[in-house]
């Protein structure tokens, strides 16, 4: 899903600060500082993100044609995580314990070597199969200092928050109602109303269908 495919859901971001160098030259060298790196089955992270081409999320090789579209700078987010099925880590592990068992002649395991030997089994299984892949589109508007990220999921706007001011130095600030009524403009008078603004929910509190159900019915 994104700017160039599927659902057109996304988050809207403002940037927030000036680019020491807004020159592609120079915007492109600080992506490939934060270009996604491949999970590594030896290593113990349990996930990584980072940039990658928006058109093919396992291209990494990112230039000028890929990233920069006029006025637009467009990156892919890519996530990958370990997600091993439960049944299968279960049955794993299972096997693998029955074995030390029988090689040690023992009846039961201790606390540490099972947490040792589930570190073993998980690393195993992280060898023969492949993480799990995602990736979101991100567009950057650098004329109006605007972002799309495609996704509402709370976890990937903060992800995808740090890696932007991890990358430009600049901050990303995810839009609301207040944001947006700071960027049109308002006086003392506005700011002092809008700040002694409260929620009201408009959901309907429990009882007989309004008239107008009634009628449609």
């Amino acid at each position: 899903m994104g700017a160039l495919r599927g659902s057109q859901t996304f988050s809207r971001f403002f940037v927030i600060g000036e680019l020491a160098d807004d020159e592609p030259a120079a915007l492109l060298k600080r992506i490939k500082t934060q270009t996604f790196k491949p999970l590594d089955p030896e290593e113990d992270l349990p996930e990584r993100h980072g940039w990658a081409n928006v058109m093919d999320p396992f291209d990494l090789e990112l230039d000028h044609e890929k990233v920069f579209f006029n006025e637009y700078l467009t990156l892919g987010f890519r996530h990958d995580r370990w997600a091993i099925p439960g049944p299968l880590l279960k049955s794993q592990l299972r096997e693998a314990e029955q074995k030390v068992l029988e090689k040690k002649g023992i009846e039961k395991l201790g606390k540490q070597a099972k947490a040792e030997l589930k570190a073993m089994v998980i690393k195993k299984l992280r060898r023969q199969l492949p993480p799990a892949t995602k990736s979101i589109d991100f567009v950057w508007n650098r004329n109006e200092g605007l972002v799309l990220f495609y996704s509402h999921a709370k976890r990937l706007r903060e992800l995808v928050q740090e890696i932007f001011e991890k990358t430009f130095k600049v901050q990303l600030l995810l839009e609301s109602p207040g944001t947006g009524a700071e960027r049109q403009g308002m006086d003392a008078a506005h700011t002092k109303v809008f700040a002694n603004l409260e929620m009201t929910s408009l959901a309907m509190a429990e009882g007989p269908a309004p008239m107008i159900q009634k009628e449609l019915s």
